[in-house]
């Protein structure tokens, strides 16, 4: 989705990505939603106060959050063929309805957004499989790291489940090209792709069918990442964002490395030697352009931290281990991540001075919607900022969660876990609506409030199993 000024996040123009979905179509929101919470599930112990718990009171509570907040998942697992429903109703876990009256703020985030290169969605469809894929691959990833830590047989069960889905995804793909993972809008087929929904979950699916896929599993994941390391060279990689193509390499930006990671892992599987010239001769674009470890001097902090980080030690195990100091700079981010989190430890919305490191966080009120792009019509679309009010707090919290235990890993800060576990602690069942809300919240966002994002549990898992991976609680 376009943005109203040049972005200090991600390219502009037509290079849609998530952080331009999360922008637009929250629309900004605001704090932590206190209405309508749900009942916790049978059998949850209530939780000590906080003044009166123990580390062992909270290790309870976090494993006992981890088993709760599987079930929620599990609860939006009803699409066709058991696909992740990306965004359903709070209240209720069920799904936008097509004939019911949806908030005409729906209507507009994607109208505003959606080109002529692809069949736009309607709401209903749109929200359904916006996030499928992204929060498969987030499922998959923690019940992965979750198998390693327990040996638990359901945590096989689930990761295969994950694998199948992503087989079918690229199944449901191949009417439109071979090798495309686009994303399942109304539980179909589609020919659309973004940035965040490409490494994670490819890199994910290319784990499991190496450490874990039977014979059969490994070979269909190896003809699938043939097809699609091909899909990117065969597009010469134009991608197709929300019905919107832009090439997204020459010049690149440091987010095409997720795409990149893609075709490093075709060749991972397949031993294509094509494919891994590709990403590494793009990979080592990025890095000599110096933009490493940050695109711009002043940038939003967000997912990205940890994300570029965790590819970062992917690609630090490969034949670019040498392009940049990928291990040092997830300590750059995670001493970032820090300056942006408030007394609670959630994130708050605003831009860190990468120079001077100085994080400023935004101002309450409305800002404009985006400029169109080339041949669209001007959009009057507003998104509310605030500080501790906005669609993707919950989202982005999470990701310094995990962001906190690969920089313990790496020796970064001996005390990183701390600030995952008060994260974990902290985002509660109420925080997984896709809008927070702290009292000031317009009644335009009023819908986001209602909606439940299946990938903020996910999340909220690998963030957990990572750190009992680490033995950090």
């Amino acid at each position: 989705m376009n943005e109203s000024k040049s972005s200090p996040t991600e390219p502009t123009g037509q290079n849609q990505n998530r952080r331009d979905f999360i922008r637009l179509s929250a629309v900004g929101a605001a704090g932590l939603v206190l209405s309508k919470p749900l009942a916790m599930s049978a059998g949850s112990p209530a939780a000590p106060q906080l003044a009166e718990r123990t580390p062992q009171d909270e290790s309870v509570l976090l494993a006992e959050r981890a088993k709760d907040y599987l079930r929620q998942i599990q609860e939006v697992m009803r699409g066709p063929g058991g696909l992740i429903i990306s965004h359903s109703r709070f209240d209720t876990r069920r799904p936008l309805q097509e004939g019911e009256e949806l908030s005409p703020y729906l209507h507009q985030v994607l109208d505003s957004v959606w080109g002529p290169a692809a069949p736009k969605p309607t709401v209903a469809e749109w929200y359904y499989g916006e996030n499928t894929a992204w929060a498969t691959g987030w499922l998959l990833w923690s019940q992965m790291i979750r198998y390693r830590v327990t040996g638990e047989e359901e945590a096989m069960t689930i990761s295969r489940k994950c694998f199948r889905d992503l087989n079918h995804i690229f199944d449901l793909s191949r009417q439109f090209e071979p090798g495309l993972l686009g994303k399942p809008h109304g539980g179909r087929g589609g020919q659309t792709t973004s940035y965040d929904q490409s490494a994670n979950p490819i890199l994910l699916y290319a784990e499991f069918a190496r450490d874990h896929g039977t014979g059969a599993e490994k070979e269909q994941a190896r003809r699938n990442l043939l097809d699609h390391g091909d899909y990117y060279l065969r597009r010469n990689w134009v991608m197709n964002h929300h019905g919107n193509l832009a090439r997204i390499v020459e010049p690149a930006h440091t987010s095409t490395m997720k795409y990149l990671a893609c075709m490093h892992a075709a060749f991972d599987a397949t031993g294509e030697v094509r494919f891994r010239d590709n990403a590494v001769k793009y990979v080592r674009q990025i890095a000599d352009a110096g933009l490493l470890p940050w695109p711009t001097q002043n940038y939003e902090l967000n997912a990205n931290l940890f994300y570029y980080s965790w590819l970062g030690e992917y690609w630090s195990k490969t034949s670019v281990a040498n392009a940049a100091d990928w291990i040092g700079n997830i300590g750059v981010y995670w001493e970032a991540a820090q300056r942006g989190l408030d007394h609670e430890g959630l994130l708050l919305d605003g831009i860190y001075d990468t120079r001077n490191k100085i994080f400023t966080p935004t101002k309450a009120g409305w800002e404009e919607a985006s400029p169109p792009s080339a041949g669209k019509k001007q959009s009057t679309l507003r998104w509310w900022r605030s500080p501790t009010g906005y669609q993707g707090r919950t989202l982005y919290t999470l990701t310094i969660g995990m962001l906190g235990i690969l920089a313990q890993k790496h020796g970064h800060d001996p005390r990183a876990s701390e600030v995952t576990r008060k994260i974990l602690l902290r985002v509660d069942r109420n925080g997984l609506r896709q809008c927070w809300d702290d009292g000031q919240i317009p009644s335009e966002m009023e819908p986001f409030a209602n909606l439940f994002g299946a990938e903020f549990p996910a999340q909220w898992m690998v963030a957990y199993w990572m750190g009992r991976e680490q033995r950090c609680w």
